[in-house]
C-alpha cells in the first residue's frame, strides 16, 4: 500500500507541471474583410510577443487563463482572454475594429472680410497674442520702492521654513480640491504598461537595426519570414531585459546558441 502512495506523490508534480504546459495559440487578425499584418500581440502572463504575418496569421504561445493583448495603428487595442476551446483545430478569427478620431469643438466667428487682402487687413482686429502680451508687460500700476520683504514674527521663526513651497512649483495649488502630488497609481500603471509594450513592439526592429541583417540572415541562418518568431523563441531566455541593462555580447550569446535549436524546430516541422 505503501508503494502506492509512493507512485501517486511521484506522477502529481509531473500531472501538475502538464497542465501548466503553455502550447500555441493560432489566430487570424481581421477588419470586415481585410487582413491584418504586423499587427503586435502580447500575452500579458508571459511578457512574451510576437506579430501578425502579410496573411493575418500568428501563433503564440498561452494556456487557458492567458490574457493576450493586440494592439495595430489604427485600431483599438483588443484584450482576450485564453478559453480551453480557443486550443481547437480551426484557427481563432479575431476583428478589430478601427479607432475613431474625435476633434475638439472649433467655434467659428463672422469677420465680414471681403476676399481683397488690403480691405480686409483693415477689417481684421489686432493680434490677440500682441494684445494680451501688451497687458502682460504693463507694469505701470507697480510701485517699485515698495518693500516686498514680509515681517517675520517670534512664532515664524521658531517654525523650520517650509521647502517645500520654495522648490515645488504645485505647493502654491495645494488644498485647492485636487491634490497635485502627482498621478495616481492608476495612471502611472497604465503608463508603465504602454511604455512596456511600446518597447516590445520596436525591439525585434531594434535587434536588426543594431546587429545587421547578415547577422540573423547569414551568420545564423534565420528565414526572413521566421525572423519575428525566432526573436519571441529567445525572449524566454529574457534577452528585452539583458539588452536594456547593455548586455550585448550576452544577448549575441544567446541568439547563437539558440538560433541553432530553432532551425532544427522548425526543419522537423517542415519534414
Amino acid at each position: 500500500m505503501k508503494h502506492h502512495y509512493l507512485i501517486i506523490l511521484l506522477i502529481t508534480p509531473f500531472f501538475l507541471k502538464a497542465q501548466e504546459r503553455r502550447k500555441y495559440f493560432y489566430g487570424t487578425l481581421k477588419s470586415n474583410s481585410i487582413l491584418i499584418g504586423n499587427a503586435h500581440i502580447i500575452n500579458t502572463k508571459t511578457g512574451q510577443g510576437t506579430f501578425s504575418n502579410e496573411q493575418g496569421n500568428f501563433k503564440i504561445f498561452a494556456k487557458e487563463k492567458d490574457s493576450l493583448t493586440i494592439s495595430y495603428v489604427g485600431y483599438e487595442t483588443k484584450t482576450l482572454l485564453v478559453e480551453k476551446f480557443h486550443f481547437g483545430i480551426q484557427k481563432n478569427t479575431i476583428k478589430l475594429n478601427k479607432s475613431t478620431i474625435t476633434l475638439d469643438e472649433v467655434a467659428l466667428k463672422k469677420h465680414n472680410l471681403f476676399g481683397v487682402l488690403i480691405r480686409d487687413m483693415k477689417q481684421t482686429p489686432e493680434d490677440i497674442a500682441v494684445v494680451k502680451s501688451k497687458g502682460a508687460l504693463d507694469f505701470s500700476n507697480i510701485d517699485f520702492d515698495k518693500a516686498t520683504i514680509e515681517i517675520i514674527d517670534d512664532h515664524s521663526r521658531k517654525k523650520s521654513p517650509d521647502s517645500r513651497k520654495l522648490t515645488d512649483p504645485t505647493a502654491l495649488f495645494a488644498g485647492a480640491g485636487t491634490s497635485f502630488s502627482g498621478l495616481d497609481k492608476y495612471a502611472l500603471e497604465r503608463r508603465k504598461q504602454r511604455k512596456e509594450i511600446n518597447f516590445k513592439e520596436k525591439f525585434p526592429k531594434m535587434l536588426l537595426s543594431e546587429f545587421g541583417e547578415h547577422f540573423f540572415f547569414v551568420d545564423l541562418r534565420i528565414p526572413k519570414e521566421n525572423y519575428y518568431h525566432f526573436i519571441e523563441y529567445c525572449n524566454a531566455l529574457n534577452i528585452e531585459t539583458l539588452y536594456k541593462e547593455s548586455k550585448t555580447m550576452e544577448v549575441i550569446n544567446i541568439l547563437r546558441n539558440e538560433s541553432k535549436k530553432y532551425l532544427q524546430i522548425i526543419h522537423k516541422e517542415n519534414e
